[in-house]
């Protein structure tokens, strides 16, 4: 299995890795702290720090909870995740969806009030995310004005801003708040790099999380490739500071040059 050190060997390395990464995560965590929340929204992905975040959350703010998730490209790592960490757990979570699988464990393992969890269990991507989300909460009648999104860190910007466009069609105002639950970063520490804090639950393959981070840069991009208003119209126009393009061509050329990780292509 691909390591960080085999492809990454420089402290300018690591760093173009935490400035992508970092760029992907936006956190609104203070704004949260000091604001009533409706609805905390979690879309469906493999982290499960991520799930447990937005259940204490949820909790914390005393509102409703929505997992948004069905059966996609994520669910079988999610699942592994699942038998790695609670080995003690017999549920058969085979040919479930990703909202049904962190809903079990919410109500039966991280102490979530059943009455106020929503399963939203039909989309398989971060339009049909909000898409589905919304058409869910207004078969419910509820209306939500301050929603939380929480996704997996390296996808958590490009959801915002698809809830964004996709509400606009809403018959209600919805302010969201962007809370990844954490920001991944690398340290070199003694000639190694590794997860700066590697006891957050479920944390990526060094293989898996260097191909969403480069994967995601040109899905936020607005041109003909993009998923911007001048390529394949899923997000509004998002700025991406000179840095952070700086900082994905430093890291492509790594990956180019390494077998081991590919650019993933872009996917509906």
């Amino acid at each position: 299995m691909l390591q960080f050190n085999d492809l990454l060997k420089t402290q300018d390395d690591v760093h173009a890795v935490n400035q992508i990464a970092a760029f992907l995560a936006p956190s609104e965590h203070a704004a949260i702290h000091n604001t009533d929340i409706d609805l905390v929204i979690h879309a469906g992905n493999a982290v499960l720090e991520t799930a447990i975040a937005a259940c204490q959350l949820a909790k914390q703010k005393q509102c409703p909870l929505l997992f948004s998730g069905g059966i996609g490209h994520s669910t079988q790592l999610l699942i592994d995740t699942v038998k790695l960490l609670y080995p003690e757990i017999t549920h058969d979570f085979q040919s479930l969806s990703e909202a049904k699988i962190t809903g079990y464990l919410a109500v039966e393992l991280w102490d979530f009030p059943k009455e106020k969890l929503i399963l939203e269990t039909q989309s398989t991507n971060c339009g049909a995310n909000a898409a589905f989300s919304l058409d869910q909460l207004t078969a419910l009648s509820l209306s939500p004005k301050k929603v939380v999104i929480i996704q997996d860190p390296t996808m958590q910007l490009r959801t915002l801003v698809t809830f964004q466009k996709a509400w606009q069609q809403a018959s209600f105002e919805t302010k969201f708040y962007s809370e990844p639950s954490f920001v991944p970063q690398l340290k070199l520490l003694d000639q190694q790099i590794n997860y700066a804090d590697p006891e957050i639950v479920g944390l990526w393959s060094p293989s898996r999380f260097l191909s969403l981070l480069i994967g995601e840069i040109p899905r936020l991009r607005n041109d003909e490739h993009g998923y911007g208003p001048k390529g394949k119209g899923f997000i509004p126009h998002v700025d991406i500071p000179a840095e952070i393009e700086d900082a994905y061509r430093h890291l492509q050329g790594l990956i180019t040059q390494e077998e081991a990780v590919q650019d993933r292509k872009i996917l509906g």
